[in-house]
């Protein structure tokens, strides 16, 4: 009765060494054949009224030491010599049994013989594969020759041999062949998969530095909005700082024809215009640098009247300008630098609408609904038309001739307020004037004690 070395693997078919599925496989296979043939070889003597043939313990023991030994290849962080060492000595161990007990003892669990070896060569690779179903074509017809010299080459057995043969070389051969379609399918998938992955990987770098340069960008196109408006509040920062030269020079020509008591007093007047007019020559000068977003909390009321003076500099005589911040009690977490570009590009675009006059309005509203302040901008102008309004918060979309806009306002605005939280709603028809709400989240302020 022969022994014959089994064991059926149904781990995975992942190739060896790009995964720790393969090793758990070889592992796991090194385990069951490991104890199949010790097990079987018990079953074998157990059985009664059959004598038992010492070669089946001797076989059992050489299968047990074989997947010993390869287990502690496997231990020691060296799979594919545990492959390659399984491999070899389960073919040199087939030579044996087949040699010894011949092709038709072992036909009952020939697939159990020849499923871990083609599925162990199929892991090391095409060459190792063919070379195996070969050799164990070999020792299959090295059997088939057993039974038919035993038998003293009857005709009838002969056939049988040749037929036993034709059917196990066959089957060996098949089952290599879908063993080497399988493992290559799943290294040719695992191969794809891994390009993916690395493509995946470099296509998210790339989403990454188009993150950060759309962020540079943005910030370009804040300061280039800033130094657009520069031009416009340059005009109305020179009247003033005119007038506290004029003042100056007031004060220092009383100086010069007046009394010790009077000369104190111009020159305290003259000391208090000079800081002024470096006040405004100080906000000019911030207002066009390129500087990283600072935002704050601020007191939407007391930050947008405070910007009244510098926002009616930009209106031409014949236009009324208004700033209500009704009852208002609220903190906005804002830049100050970009709320006041935003209302100052607002009143620059509603000051160009109303050539022959108008009204301008700045009104804050808090809606019923907590956690929300509405900053409305309302001129009587000439409104937009619904394609131009559509499309005026879109960057570099203007109307103006070539050479007096860039487009730049309305979009950037609204980048702005995006990044605060906010909203930006355009309301305008032709010759009904433009209504434009920024809605940013507030907090309440705090009361003050009775």
């Amino acid at each position: 009765m022969p022994v014959l070395p089994p064991s059926a693997p149904d781990a995975a078919d992942c190739p060896l060494g790009l995964g720790r599925r393969t090793d758990a496989m070889l592992r796991g296979l090194l385990v069951m054949v490991g104890l199949y043939h010790p097990l079987l070889a018990l079953w074998i003597a157990l059985r009664p009224g059959l004598g038992l043939d010492m070669m089946v313990p001797a076989m059992a023991a050489a299968h047990a030491l074989l997947c010993l030994l390869c287990l502690i290849e496997h231990r020691a962080g060296r799979p594919l010599h545990a492959a390659m060492t399984f491999l070899l000595g389960e073919l040199l161990l087939l030579v044996l049994a087949y040699g010894y007990w011949g092709l038709a003892a072992q036909l009952r669990v020939q697939m159990v013989q020849l499923v871990p070896v083609l599925l162990v060569a199929a892991v090391l690779g095409s060459r190792p594969l063919r070379w195996s179903t070969a050799w164990l074509c070999g020792l299959m017809a090295l059997g088939a020759w057993g039974d038919a010299s035993g038998a003293l080459f009857r005709p009838e057995r002969v056939l049988h041999a040749t037929t036993d043969l034709a059917i196990s070389a066959a089957g060996a051969v098949m089952t290599a062949w879908l063993l080497h379609h399988s493992v290559t399918g799943l290294r040719e998938s695992l191969s794809v998969a891994q390009q993916r992955s690395q493509e995946l990987a470099r296509k998210r770098d790339e989403l990454q530095v188009e993150m950060q340069e759309r962020e540079r960008s943005r910030d370009q196109l804040v300061h280039a909005m800033k130094m657009d408006n520069v031009g416009r509040l340059a005009s109305g920062i020179a009247h003033d700082f005119n007038h506290l030269l004029a003042l100056i020079q007031g004060y220092v020509a009383k100086a010069r024809r007046s009394e010790a008591d009077e000369l104190q007093s111009a020159l305290q007047g003259a000391d208090s215009a000079t800081r002024r007019a470096s006040a405004v020559s100080r906000r000019l000068l911030d207002f066009s640098r390129l500087e990283a977003s600072r935002p704050q909390l601020l007191d939407a009321a007391a930050t947008v009247a405070g910007m009244a003076p510098m926002l009616q500099q930009v209106f031409d005589d014949g236009v009324s300008f208004e700033v209500d911040t009704g009852e208002v009690h609220c903190l906005i977490h804002f830049d100050p630098a970009q709320l006041e570009s935003i209302l100052l590009s607002l009143a620059v675009n509603a000051n160009q609408a109303m050539p022959d006059g108008g009204r301008f309005t700045l009104r804050l509203q808090q809606p019923e609904r907590d956690g929300e302040v509405i900053l409305q901008v309302e001129d009587t102008g000439h409104g937009m038309s619904e394609a131009v309004r559509a499309r005026c918060l879109e960057p570099f979309f203007t109307t103006k001739p070539v050479g007096q806009g860039t487009g730049l306002g309305l979009a950037v605005t609204a980048s702005l307020v995006a990044a605060a939280g906010g909203t930006v709603q355009v309301h305008s028809r032709p010759g009904d004037g433009t209504r434009l709400q920024i809605h940013l989240p507030s907090r309440p302020m705090a009361r003050a004690p009775a």
